[in-house]
């Protein structure tokens, strides 16, 4: 869904463009012909334009999502890569958009923009009387614009800066209630060539507690994104949230402290490397009067060599209406050689009621020929064993593997093919080669 929320940020900023110019009146009049021209092509792309007014200092909209086939290609061209999937739950929103054009340098356009109804989806989900009932109240709130964005936008569309308005809402049935919270949102960013270019969001809380006692809080949520290229594909995105904690009252409950995901996408001679560095320094679980807690949590991993034209393929076709291109585009994704390599996945140390376990680690690399007969893949699945190279190195601690083999199958296993002794850790070394898969040297 963050994909679509930047999209939509991204669609109330290309609205607008227009071309540095002096005096408020000249200046609403250049942006004026830019919104027409643009809401004419937005009309093109599978949006519907209604209720529109217009005074000399301000305009108000209302965007329908109708289409959601066309959009995807609008959207790609302001920078999201939403597909048709991630659209299709939004077909039936309708989206109100207010705009007033002010003399100042930084806010020459304030933009409100505010959900008017639910999305078709939504309203299918709801099979019940109670679950009627909690959408009848959400409609409520969006017509009285409780859930709402601003921004502000620099006379040259160079920069912007906005909220989301708080909410605290309770929603109510006839049998429970939950109550959802988010405080203190904003954001920041450029634009580029009407595109958008970087996105700073910080949340200051956002969370769901519900009358049964279930709570979800996530505390100081900070996310960053980047264009680093003229692909929709070249980007960098962070994001950090200082602290998550899910519980149910008297029962159970995890927290997660200082939570840590960065991405990074790059298109280059029409294949696409990604990667995915997370973090989590500490995660303790209570519950049933246990503790068990995970310190230095770390996923570093990448894939190499995804076919881009495929791709976008897969991102604009509907796998149940066109079931023969969708999979020429995943044969043609995997065409060139994928590579995925897990460089770390680790527990720095595992505590069991105070205990101290110790660490796992692990490492991987697969790698698909290019070139792949999938044709004889479909007709015999274990060629594909042939056309796949991979090697897994698992380390555990000695605490860790012992208590694994308390397990009467993983005895079995470990007599069978006992693990290696390196720097007083237990370690298998598992590799697919030629079709051929061992285990410390074993074939199996």
């Amino acid at each position: 869904m963050k994909k679509i929320i930047t999209g939509i940020l991204a669609v109330a900023a290309i609205t607008l463009v227009y071309f540095y110019t002096a005096g408020s009146g000249k200046l609403n009049k250049e942006l004026k012909h830019q919104l027409d021209t643009e809401l004419s092509t937005m009309q093109q792309n599978g949006f519907v334009i209604e209720t529109r007014n217009s005074i000399p200092q301000k305009e108000h909209f209302v965007i329908d999502f109708d289409d959601p086939k066309k959009m995807v290609a609008y959207f790609k061209r302001i920078g999201s890569k939403a597909t048709v999937q991630d659209i299709e739950a939004l077909k039936g929103l309708k989206m109100g958009v207010d705009i007033t054009y002010q003399p100042d340098l930084y806010s020459a356009l304030s933009i409100d923009l505010y959900p008017l109804t639910l999305p078709d989806s939504v309203h299918n989900a709801a099979e019940d009387d109670e679950e009627k009932k909690v959408l009848a109240q959400i409609e409520k709130m969006l017509a009285q614009k409780k859930v709402l964005m601003h921004i502000d936008l620099r006379k040259d569309l160079s920069t912007f800066k906005g909220y989301l308005k708080d909410i605290h809402e309770t929603l109510r049935n006839n049998s429970e209630s939950v109550t959802l919270s988010m405080k203190g949102t904003t954001f920041d960013g450029t634009l580029k060539k009407g595109a958008l270019s970087t996105l700073n969001q910080k949340i200051a809380l956002l969370g769901m507690e519900s009358s049964d006692g279930i709570k979800a809080v996530a505390d100081k949520t900070i996310t960053t994104y980047t264009s680093t290229g003229p692909s929709p594909y070249d980007m960098d995105a962070n994001y950090t949230v200082a602290k998550i904690t899910v519980a149910k009252q008297g029962q159970e409950e995890l927290v997660l402290n200082n939570l840590s995901i960065s991405t990074s996408e790059k298109e280059q001679n029409g294949l696409l490397s990604s990667s995915v560095i997370a973090t989590i320094a500490k995660s303790t679980m209570q519950g049933q009067g246990q503790t068990v807690g995970m310190e230095q949590i770390v996923f570093d991993a990448r894939t190499d060599n995804l076919d881009a034209k495929a791709l976008e393929v897969l991102q604009t076709s509907d796998p149940e209406q066109n079931k023969a291109a969708f999979n020429a585009a995943l044969k043609q994704l995997l065409s060139k050689g994928v590579k995925v390599t897990v460089n770390k996945f680790a527990v720095g140390n595992i505590v069991d009621n105070g205990k101290k376990l110790g660490d796992i680690e692990m490492n991987a690399a697969l790698n698909l020929a290019p070139g792949v007969d999938f044709t004889q893949i479909e007709a015999n699945p274990m060629f594909l064993l042939g056309a796949i190279d991979a090697t897994t190195t698992l380390s555990l601690s000695e605490t860790i593997a012992s208590m694994i083999a308390k397990d009467p199958r993983a005895m079995m296993v470990m007599m069978l093919i006992p693990p290696k002794e390196e720097k007083g850790k237990k370690v298998y070394n598992l590799i697919l080669k030629d079709g051929k898969f061992t285990v410390n040297g074993v074939p199996l």
